[in-house]
């Protein structure tokens, strides 16, 4: 019987193949042509805008970005944040790094010539789910640490201000669910041809 992250690598390892497959065969056989005289090509597409860091820490992901969102803080505990979040993101950094090499391993085993079963691949799954536990344990710690900066009367101002945010969620997702159209409404369904 297969388990859930063997089928998961097995599915990581495909997009990799299939991906790098895909890339190869889509690189242009010669220079692309320039264009016609007096037109200019389109700008190339800006880079992606992260507010902040893109990693896992950055202060508007999940219940962190909560946490600190609309809380004054002070010089020092600025300076305390950052330090925390630049020890994360070094950590992050080498886990996905150590998670990239675990990728590897696993599509070099699934490409390779002979029989693979669950047994040959359990090893690397067993190395994946080791990084996997250490990085949420790093994530935890991170957390931690970050919520001991805040003084007790900015924790209570950002619980007060997530009960606020969580319930217009709520309300926005009833909202919706109004909205939509219920199963079997041949009001709302299109006209027959």
């Amino acid at each position: 019987m297969l388990n859930k992250k063997f089928l998961t690598s097995l599915v990581v390892a495909s997009g990799l193949s299939f991906g790098a497959m895909g890339a190869a065969l889509a690189q242009p056989a010669g220079d692309v042509p320039p264009p016609p005289p007096g037109e200019m090509p389109p700008p190339p597409p800006p880079p992606p805008h992260f507010p902040h860091h893109p990693g896992m820490f950055g202060p508007e992901v999940g219940p962190i970005g909560m946490i600190f969102q609309g809380v004054q803080l002070t010089k020092d505990q600025k300076t305390k944040i950052h330090d925390i979040l630049t020890a994360a993101r070094k950590e992050e950094k080498t886990s996905r790094d150590s998670m990239k090499a675990i990728h590897d391993q696993m599509a070099d085993k699934l490409l390779s010539p002979g029989k693979v079963t669950a047994e040959t691949l359990q090893p690397i799954l067993d190395k994946q789910d080791a990084l996997e536990k250490t990085v949420k344990a790093n994530h935890i710690k991170t957390i931690l640490a970050l919520r001991d900066v805040l003084t007790p009367e900015q924790l209570a101002k950002a619980k007060v201000r997530y009960t606020k945010i969580k319930s217009i969620k709520e309300q926005m997702k009833e909202l919706r669910e109004m909205d939509a159209p219920a199963a079997g409404d041949a009001s709302l369904a299109p006209p027959a041809p």
